[in-house]
């Protein structure tokens, strides 16, 4: 299989440089064309400081390409094509990539969405058809050193994918596999709804609130007025997936609330977005939860709180705005 990777931040460079120390073959695709020749020329330095890892590596990738909608040319210029298509921008950036991605499409292309939030899959089910999309639910996270390097900040447990079309569970399971000989730990799962929701509920829980105070996840879940928030989000978060007939396992309340209090010293990428002035994918996370609750009216502190970030970003813009043009 040849892979395709849209979206080299941390989680889609990290996969890629994993798969080509792995000998497969990957394009890189992304706008930021200059970070993609830097690693081209000298490399994707990688830190991975998991003790079943081989710690620090570096791979040189062959071919890159500076946008999706360039695919179809790289492919006229090498004679090849791509197999699997991984889709690894942020939620927001999606419904812009839609009109490239039906351009680039094949049938038989499957095309994976490996991304946070909730029904991206869905998004590229309309696009494609459903007989081509598959989803990962991504539980490690990264940063970026320099312009190219790659570091693992965290891997909880695995990874785990499925499908929509019963069709590609083979597909699946076999990437499964190959994604974890990679060094990237990936189980199957039919039932990649529930995994999908159990995650959004944790990000969405604690997440949001450090983008809104700029506080680190352990000073936001130290502070007894904002852990009270966290607690409300999660437990609306499981609600709603209760209310799609997803049983989440029991306990996960507890368990979630002391998974979140081991965040320590660390910036969720929505703070990290809000530092930098960029959209975050609140919309895809409490936005979505708020969406399956309103016919209830219910999930109330979802709804409150992504007006509250989106009220975050037209800050952030006006701002921008200010910068770029200060007369006005």
């Amino acid at each position: 299989m040849r892979f395709g990777i849209v979206g080299i931040g941390p989680i889609g460079g990290l996969l890629a440089a994993h798969l080509i120390r792995g000998g497969h073959k990957v394009t890189l695709i992304d706008i930021a064309y200059g970070r993609l020749e830097a690693m081209k020329e000298q490399g994707m330095e990688v830190f991975d400081p998991r003790e079943q890892m081989s710690g620090d590596f570096t791979v040189a990738p062959r071919h890159i390409c500076p946008g999706l909608g360039q695919l179809a040319d790289l492919k006229e210029a090498e004679g090849g094509d791509v197999d699997v298509l991984i889709i690894a921008v942020k939620t927001y950036i999606l419904e812009r990539l839609l009109p490239e991605l039906k351009r680039v499409h094949r049938p038989g292309m499957k095309v994976i969405s490996y991304q946070n939030g909730l029904d991206c899959e869905e998004l590229l089910a309309e696009a494609i058809g459903a007989e081509d999309v598959l989803r990962v639910v991504v539980n490690y996270a990264g940063g970026l050193s320099g312009d190219n390097g790659l570091e693992v900040t965290f891997f909880t447990g695995s990874n785990h994918i499925g499908t929509l079309d019963p069709g590609n569970i083979p597909l699946a399971k076999e990437l499964a596999r190959l994604f974890t000989d990679a060094g990237m730990r990936t189980d199957y799962t039919d039932n990649i709804k529930l995994h999908e929701w159990q995650k959004v509920a944790l990000n969405a829980a604690l997440a949001p609130v450090t983008a809104l105070t700029g506080l680190t996840m352990k000073e936001t879940m130290d502070h007894p007025q904002l852990r009270e928030i966290v607690a409300t989000l999660l437990q609306e978060g499981i609600d709603e997936a209760a209310q799609l007939g997803l049983e989440f396992p029991e306990g996960f309340f507890d368990h979630g609330m002391a998974y979140l209090e081991k965040g320590g010293y660390h910036k969720p990428s929505m703070l990290i977005d809000v530092e930098l002035g960029l959209p975050t994918e609140i919309d895809a996370l409490n936005g979505k939860i708020a969406e399956y609750g309103r016919s209830r009216e219910a999930a109330h502190c979802n709804r409150t709180i992504t007006a509250l970030v989106k009220g975050l970003e037209v800050r952030n813009r006006n701002l921008q705005d200010q910068k770029e043009n200060p007369k006005l």
